[in-house]
């Protein structure tokens, strides 16, 4: 049996390096075109960037009811094959509800959810769900075939695309709709290479898909609709909810620095973090139930070589945020660094627990995930109300939610590793069994 090292030197360890390698390239593409837009755009326009993808976050991610989560850890092919059919089924029929739905309700649910600036582009909320859903489904896709190559050009693609338009609308000056113009075709780049290898057996998969097959799936993987679901619009609304909470009590141009502090600050995250967690979700889908051991061992390793890599953009965080924003932004970016600072540990604690709670999927156990989620909704409530009723400043509160969610993380981790254990015990008590049975 191939040990861990040597797992971790050839397919893992690869494969990690091929991702990570392209984000990072990616993340520097975008660290160049950042202080060009925001030289170009104002806060309150990138404010309202901010509360276009939390809107379009919220409702992307039940967009499929999850279903793609099927895909990877489907029995053969032919299954996945249909799982990925069914998921585009039901992105299609969402999508159009959620078109349908802001034609008739649209101003209504922007009032709800303190996003009013969103009412001149509400028709681009449905296109950004549907080009999201199919991104995932894809994307999903490849990580069954552990295609890393292909997703790996993704990350360029989107880096290039997006920050390419951004900057083109905005030097022609149409506002702030080029900002989500650019995010749009952002999260779509890549749809075409990672489908590549569906369109090039599009015969024999159309032979394959079946009705009742579909039907049968739907309700071989009901779990990821009943559970998954919920419990990703809590994670999401987890994410989400401060930019609402922040644009009601502090104003759009407060959002605006708060949305650049994080979405820099997460670079780590999406450098590293993302890229470990995807290349270990690929891996651990495919060997998770045979060898829950083995991934327990490879979750050490992660947590610790995580926490390394995580060390240095934390304190330099903490100790130069306010300067390097000045600097790299402009003046007027000043207090973004200042809110850097107080969500960098929010961020390192994402960084180095996010990867490793992948199992959640991978084991099923989509119940403990949702009343996870449902912990974080909570808190992230708690801590915005807190600062409402107590008046505090806008560094103040948005410390105290990062403070909050670093706290969720950490017991997001302590168990996903107690699940681990759980998954060992059974394991070792059904090969002895089937060694009783034997002698």
């Amino acid at each position: 049996m191939m040990r861990l090292k040597d797992t971790l030197k050839s397919n893992f360890a690869k494969s990690v390096v091929m991702i990570s390698s392209s984000t990072i390239i990616a993340q520097v593409l975008n660290a160049a075109f950042s202080p060009i837009i925001t030289r170009i755009y104002s806060p309150e326009e990138y404010g309202l960037l901010t509360v276009y993808s939390s809107v379009l976050g919220l409702i992307a991610v039940i967009a499929t009811l999850k279903y793609e989560w099927g895909i990877p850890i489907a029995k053969d092919k032919n299954e996945a094959i249909n799982v990925m059919a069914l998921s585009f089924f039901i992105l299609t029929l969402f999508s159009l509800a959620v078109l349908v739905t802001f034609l008739l309700a649209g101003k209504w649910i922007l009032n709800l959810l303190n996003a009013e600036a969103l009412s001149k582009y509400t028709y681009l909320i449905p296109i950004g769900v549907f080009f999201a859903g199919l991104y995932n489904i894809v994307l999903y896709w490849g990580y069954r075939n552990k295609d890393f190559k292909s997703i790996s050009r993704t990350k360029l693609s989107q880096s290039i695309v997006g920050n390419g338009t951004t900057i083109g609308l905005g030097l022609i000056g149409v506002g702030p709709i080029g900002l989500i113009i650019g995010q749009i075709l952002k999260q779509c780049a890549g749809i075409y290479t990672l489908s590549k290898s569906i369109r090039n057996g599009d015969e024999r998969s159309k032979k394959i898909l079946e009705k009742g097959k579909l039907l049968e799936n739907a309700k071989r993987y009901k779990n990821f609709a009943i559970f998954s679901t919920p419990a990703q619009l809590l994670n999401t609304a987890g994410t989400q909810l401060p930019v609402f909470f922040i644009t009601s009590l502090y104003g759009s141009q407060v959002l605006g620095l708060y949305g650049l502090a994080n979405s820099v600050v997460n670079l780590p995250m999406v450098l590293v973090g993302q890229a470990v967690g995807d290349v270990f979700y690929g891996e651990v889908a495919s060997i998770g139930r045979d060898n829950p051991k083995r991934v327990k061992e490879l979750s050490k390793k992660l947590l610790k070589r995580l926490i390394m890599v995580g060390l240095v953009p934390l304190l330099a965080l903490l100790f130069f945020g306010p300067f390097l924003f000045s600097f790299v932004f402009g003046s007027g970016w000043y207090e973004a660094g200042v809110y850097a600072k107080a969500i960098a540990f929010l961020v390192f604690s994402r960084l180095i627990f996010t990867p490793i709670s992948r199992i959640y999927s991978v084991f099923e156990r989509q119940k403990e995930d949702f009343f996870l989620d449902l912990f974080r909704v909570i808190l992230v409530v708690v801590s915005f109300m807190t600062a409402q009723v107590f008046r505090l400043s806008s560094y103040v509160a948005i410390s105290l939610y990062s403070a909050a969610m670093s706290i969720v993380y950490l017991v997001t981790y302590l168990v996903a590793q107690k699940i681990l254990d759980q998954e060992i015990k059974k394991k070792e008590e059904a090969e002895t069994k089937t060694d009783k049975i034997t002698v």
